[in-house]
């Protein structure tokens, strides 16, 4: 009962994943069934298995062959998948589909057989699972072009990789390129473990001259360690299975209507009632954490509206207290340094530059003729 109770967790876990994927909706809708068509044929082939293993033999035993040839499923899929979520540009086309056209070759091949009487996959089965079923030279020609396949697919999508033009790898995703390119080398890793063993239980059965069905399990055994990973992974971090291409922050962010006027109301009411400007250490991104918004959008929000750079508008705000506090009885016992110091400015002599500048006096002519 061990291997049936494998084949059906396999089978459980797996449909598990592939509606897990679907209620998502992710906006990476490629992503995501690529990653979709790589379970599937998994799934298919734990039913097979599953089917053979139990008295469902007789009722179905066609379903062991739904997976025949699904090999080649793996490599293309692979490769489209890493592309989906590696490549802002990549969209499916017409050509894509020429990736599968192995794989529509062995289903052609394998049709006939197929579609025998159910009587005749049952004697077919029965002799495989003893044994005495033997290899011939077509499944043996098969076996050595679905692992070579992959292995190419596997070794072009790690050139891909290596190969991606640097500047997307910088964009600022919410989802990282550096995460994506992570997990896609773990799923690699992966298939290349389950390249391994396909191809060690391969050279087994041509030597041997006969299938063996515990080597056969072996290969299902793997697509299952895959299918549990995949789900380790959606648990953990579901974004990177199937990542959207939004950025961090927008490039451009328009700041004219309601919303505009909604940051430029917020803009003021951090430097007229939080009083920011008067710390003398205020930097750009101090603002730009209050307003929520990246720093380049802060600028763009302070030229477009104030018609004026950062330095500028701290500077122009940091006067306009002084001379307030300057007119303001409660201050009259203090010094101009020490309002001017009290109000953000770290020196006299920027004190003495920023008020010449924004009011075209010195603070000894203010003084004299306020």
């Amino acid at each position: 009962m061990f291997w049936p109770a494998l084949f059906a967790i396999g089978v459980a876990q797996g449909l598990f994943l592939v509606t897990l994927i679907l209620l998502r909706r992710s906006e990476n809708v490629l992503a995501a069934r690529l990653m979709i068509g790589m379970l599937v044929p998994m799934v298919i082939s734990h039913v097979g298995y599953f089917v053979i293993r139990t008295d469902f033999l007789y009722d179905l035993p066609q379903a062991f062959g739904f997976s025949f040839g699904t090999v080649f499923l793996f490599g293309p899929l692979f490769y489209l998948y890493t592309r989906a979520i590696l490549d802002s540009d990549f969209h499916w086309t017409r050509a894509s589909w020429l990736h599968f056209i192995p794989y529509a070759i062995q289903l052609i091949i394998n049709m006939p057989f197929l579609l025998e009487d159910k009587a005749i996959w049952i004697g077919f089965i029965q002799t495989f699972l003893t044994g005495d079923l033997r290899i011939d030279t077509y499944p043996k020609i098969a076996f050595a072009a679905q692992n070579t396949h992959l292995l190419v697919y596997l070794v072009v999508t790690f050139k891909w990789i290596r190969s991606r033009n640097a500047s997307s790898a910088r964009t600022s995703y919410l989802v990282p390129i550096l995460a994506r390119i992570r997990w896609v080398k773990a799923l690699m890793v992966a298939f290349g473990l389950f390249t391994a063993t396909v191809l060690s239980l391969y050279v087994f059965i041509v030597i041997n001259g006969k299938y063996d069905p515990v080597t056969n399990y072996v290969y299902t055994l793997t697509t299952t360690g895959i299918i549990y990973y995949v789900g380790f992974v959606l648990v953990l971090n579901p974004q990177i299975v199937s990542p959207d291409f939004n950025q961090k922050y927008r490039t451009y962010m328009p700041f004219d209507g309601d919303g505009g006027e909604a940051y430029v109301r917020k803009l003021k009411s951090v430097f007229d009632d939080d009083k920011l400007f008067t710390n003398p250490d205020l930097k750009l991104a101090v603002v730009a954490a209050a307003l929520k918004l990246p720093q380049h959008q802060v600028s763009k929000l302070i030229n477009e509206k104030f018609g004026k750079s950062f330095t500028d508008l701290v500077t122009e705000y940091r006067v306009r207290e002084f001379i307030s506090r300057v007119n303001d009885p409660a201050h009259q016992s203090h010094s101009f340094l020490a309002i001017a110091l009290d109000v953000g400015f770290s020196s006299k002599s920027a004190f003495n530059s920023a008020f010449k500048k924004t009011t075209g006096k010195t603070p000894s002519d203010y003084r004299k003729n306020p």
